[in-house]
């Protein structure tokens, strides 16, 4: 991979690019070990060392892959790298930031976005369509090309389009879950969105996103003709599947329609979902909290008893959606187990909420652990998860408040499950089950040799956190197996923190 220059690595700030991505709130897989550990320590030692290991020469970048369930079933590419890789690549991003497109993904903005239309008093039809699997169709190439004549860094956009190459083993796409690649996005989208204002279409963009007026049918046609055009240039294509024509006033009763559907939220027992606030300090807490959780549950109910296949329209999926995921956020925050009966269903029936379901069974391991404990057990006996989702119930599981409990240990079905992760040929996947192995008093010495010889930087801090729980080995020979590199060994002493030792 293309070496960065002293004079461009001096530019770099890596401390600021360290604290941004430990802050960071991943949503499609648990945060990292490390982030964890680096969370508590001297940023600026940490910072300063990774600068060094670039300098070296030491990235090799790569990415773990792994495939989350999105929205309607469908699948979306997670890219996982190591720490290093993480931090460097939003470093190179944040130098170049000033000379890029502005990145706003509030709800104002989106609002702003689906109203647009509506505004536009000559508009007779509405175009609704987005890029298809647009970060994993984007031109190395072409948004090399693109940040060079923003920037005039020649050598940060040659290093750039070599780190993806490198990373994805792929002449296109650039990782996902990465606020840099978020920022970078905006470069070829926001391109197309001018190109098509320069025809004279009224065009309005949120992300990949894009709704386009016209004054009659035929400029329709040829509106949809010229981003198809367009976005061909660029080496991209249309979700055919999201490309709808529609008259202004049916797009009008769809926008009206959303609205009513939240209304009716928030005039039910609903509202106080809708309106729910983890940190509003309330001096009637307990009434405030049955409150909540009564509504919650409600909710999940009113769902499940509903006819699973029922057509429903668009915004009626999307206020659902968000409610149920609300509903476990509440249950979650009041450690409340009225959710459990439901988890099979949503993640039957709403698996892009696996994450949601997961932090929710995880929240109830303190007060209730038995519980949670047998709802992981009843999922997974029932075959329905995939290695996104494994990895899910695998960080569920890893918590103190199961291992004090003796919950994985005394569950046959857990640690047979755990036991198959650490042959997995995903880094991640085999990483946390050897730590949630180790969490729960269940990691032998040749299971944990195993997972170790095959880490590379993304897995070996939880190899080195994992040594901790090893079973059969004694402190001195825990010490001799302790990593020498300094960030492992960050990790190593947070394991000791987290894990009692056997």
């Amino acid at each position: 991979m293309a070496r960065l220059s002293h004079h461009t690595l001096s530019q770099l700030d890596f401390r600021q690019a360290l604290e941004e991505e430990i802050e960071w709130q991943p949503d499609l897989i648990p945060k990292q070990i490390i982030d964890l550990a680096l969370a508590d320590s001297d940023l600026d030692e940490f910072a300063d060392h990774l600068k060094e290991l670039t300098k070296a020469g030491a990235s090799t970048p790569y990415a773990d892959l792994i495939t989350a369930i999105k929205w309607r079933n469908g699948r979306r590419p997670v890219h996982i790298l190591p720490i290093h890789e993480r931090v460097l690549y939003r470093a190179v991003v944040n130098l170049l930031k000033e000379d890029l497109p502005p990145f706003d993904r509030t709800t104002e903005a989106y609002e702003q976005f689906e109203m647009g239309p509506i505004a536009d008093s000559g508009a007779q039809f509405v175009i609704k369509t987005d890029i298809a699997n647009y970060f994993s169709t984007i031109d190395h190439e072409l948004i090399s090309g693109e940040l060079l004549a923003r920037t005039g860094r020649s050598e940060i956009s040659s290093f750039l389009c070599d780190f993806w190459r490198t990373i994805l083993n792929r002449s296109v796409g650039i990782p996902q879950m990465s606020e840099p690649s978020k920022i970078l996005s905006e470069i070829l989208v926001g391109n197309l969105h001018r190109r098509l204002t320069r025809k004279g279409y009224r065009v309005w963009r949120y992300a990949d996103d894009f709704r386009i007026t016209a004054r009659s049918r035929q400029e329709s046609i040829q509106a949809l003709d010229a981003i198809h055009e367009e976005s061909r240039l660029m080496g991209l294509s249309l979700n055919d599947w999201k490309t709808h024509l529609l008259p202004i006033e049916r797009y009008k009763q769809l926008a009206s329609e959303d609205k009513e559907k939240e209304d009716e939220a928030r005039a039910s027992a609903q509202r106080s979902l809708m309106f729910w606030n983890p940190y509003e300090d309330d001096s009637n807490e307990l009434e405030v909290d049955e409150v909540y959780v009564e509504a919650a549950g409600s909710l999940l109910q009113e769902w499940r008893d509903e006819t699973p296949d029922a057509v429903i329209e668009h915004s009626g999926l999307l206020q659902r959606h968000k409610l149920i995921r609300t509903s476990l956020n509440v249950l979650a925050t009041f450690e409340d187990a009225a959710g459990l009966p439901f988890l099979f269903d949503i993640l039957l029936r709403e698996p892009q909420l696996t994450p949601s379901v997961f932090r929710y069974i995880r929240s109830l391991e303190a007060k209730s652990p038995d519980l949670a404990g047998a709802a992981c057990v009843r999922i997974l006996e029932s075959g329905i998860l995939n290695r996104w989702q494994q990895l899910w119930i695998a960080w569920a599981v890893q918590s103190a408040d199961f291992a004090s409990n003796r919950i994985v240990l005394e569950s046959a079905p857990l640690r047979q499950f755990l036991n198959g992760l650490l042959g997995d040929r995903s880094e991640m996947v085999r990483g946390q089950a050897c730590l949630s192995l180790a969490a729960n008093s269940s990691l032998s010495k040749a299971q944990w040799a195993d997972v170790h010889e095959s880490s590379n930087s993304l897995s070996a801090p939880y190899s080195a956190a994992a040594l901790a729980g090893v079973l059969d080995i004694n402190d001195s020979e825990r010490q001799q197996l302790r990593p020498p590199s300094k960030l492992n060994g960050l990790a190593a002493d947070w394991g000791t923190t987290c894990i009692p030792l056997k």
